[in-house]
């Protein structure tokens, strides 16, 4: 599974808190997996606490998921650590700019055709952002005035 986000460290925390983001989603992440893990987990920021909640009560079934405040900075300090046995991502690209894989590319050509059905020609450029909406990996695609979000997911399926 395609894992585009960083892990926690705490040069980046220190970032954030800095930002003014004072709220931590933490929740299982999947796309993270390693065997030789007990745990991994990604951790969102939020400079909003109702944001945050809106996150948080989106992941209700995550038996992982917690709502880190900043008071808590000693928690978020050690997840930032990266404990022995966990992996603690957190919910920002490793790269500035985002490009998909070879083979991320071709599912999302083959997407484009038979799931929404855009016939591009040749001279059309179809752009393709990443986005993260509740720790999950989105897809958006642009041509011309058309959009659409589309899970990753349900791309690398294909």
């Amino acid at each position: 599974m395609y894992n585009p986000l960083a892990l926690l460290d705490k040069i980046v925390l220190d970032g954030l808190i800095s930002a003014g983001h004072a709220y931590f989603v933490r929740q299982t992440y999947a796309r993270g997996n390693d065997p030789r893990m007990k745990e991994v987990l990604l951790l969102s920021p939020y400079l909003s606490k109702t944001a945050a909640l809106a996150h948080y009560e989106a992941i209700a079934e995550d038996p992982r998921r917690y709502l880190y405040i900043l008071e808590e900075h000693e928690r978020l300090y050690r997840a930032a650590a990266q404990p022995s046995g966990y992996l603690v991502y957190v919910a920002l690209l490793k790269e500035r700019t985002w490009q998909p894989s070879y083979e991320l590319a071709a599912k999302i050509k083959r997407y484009i055709t038979s799931e929404a059905g855009w016939k591009p020609e040749r001279k059309d450029e179809v752009q393709a952002s990443l986005f993260i909406q509740f720790g999950e990996l989105f897809i958006t695609l642009k041509l011309n005035q058309e959009e659409i979000k589309v899970p990753l997911s349900d791309i690398e399926k294909l």
